[in-house]
């Protein structure tokens, strides 16, 4: 036979409030095109200003990493292509620390876990974009690519589909497939939709890239100014909201 509650945890409980009930802070779903598209503008100026100011190195395209990496290993130009090596590793350890954070232990201790990674990441650049541009490019490649890890492991999708707001390989075949859906005998009812978000986002990715290559050899590690006021509005696009209504 269980032993009755004492006073004390009926208190407790009476005090509780369940996740949804009304009144608590909840965290607002980062799904729409809006900031999807905004992430992706992002992820490509953080390209284009490590690549341009930063030995050529990328912040977010592993791939293009992993390339140039092999790339200089059978030319032998090892001291150029250790420079690729940094990057990938800590964008290992950020997807790590994003899956450890989805855990449920962790989970529980963090209460907003997508406004704590936008947090995490405009510390970051906040504290490159006050470094000399002498700084070592090792200490600036590699820890965008750990906060770039931690964004595109947090926020992965947009109306329902998959996504990614850091490099676009992903997003280029999802768009290219739904224009194929778009005139054949398979055509479902969100296709349009899937040809809007994606165009969108590809183009954002680009639009970014060309940003950040352009304003990089001008402002320096500066530049990151723009990138930190992008996901700022983000931030705020995604600022827990009281939940209103009652549990159903």
């Amino acid at each position: 036979m269980s032993e009755p509650a004492s006073a004390g945890q009926e208190e407790e409980q009476k005090t509780q409030k369940p996740a949804n009930a009304p009144g608590i802070l909840q965290e607002v779903p980062v799904s729409s095109t809006l900031t999807s598209s905004l992430l992706a503008l992002g992820g490509g100026y953080l390209d284009g200003f490590t690549y341009v100011g930063h030995g050529h190195v990328f912040a977010n395209a592993m791939t293009g990493n992993v390339v140039l990496l092999g790339i200089s290993c059978v030319s032998g130009t090892w001291q150029t292509g250790f420079r690729h090596l940094p990057p990938i590793v800590a964008f290992i350890i950020g997807i790590s620390a994003a899956r450890i954070m989805k855990l449920p232990g962790a989970r529980s201790r963090i209460r907003f876990p997508n406004l704590s990674v936008l947090a995490l990441e405009i510390a970051i650049l906040s504290v490159i974009s006050v470094l000399p541009q002498s700084t070592g490019a090792f200490w600036i490649t590699t820890s965008i690519a750990f906060a770039a890890s931690v964004q595109v492991a947090t926020f992965r999708d947009v109306n329902g589909r998959s996504y990614n707001s850091t490099f676009t390989t992903g997003n280029l075949r999802t768009l290219s497939e739904a224009i194929v859906d778009r005139f054949s005998s398979e055509r479902k009812p969100e296709t349009g939709r899937v040809i809007r978000d994606f165009s969108l986002i590809c183009l954002s990715f680009l639009a970014g890239a060309m940003g950040g290559g352009f304003v990089t050899p001008k402002l320096g590690n500066r530049a990151l100014w723009l990138e930190i006021a992008l996901l700022a509005v983000v931030a705020i696009r995604n600022w827990p909201t009281r939940n209103r209504t009652s549990p159903a």
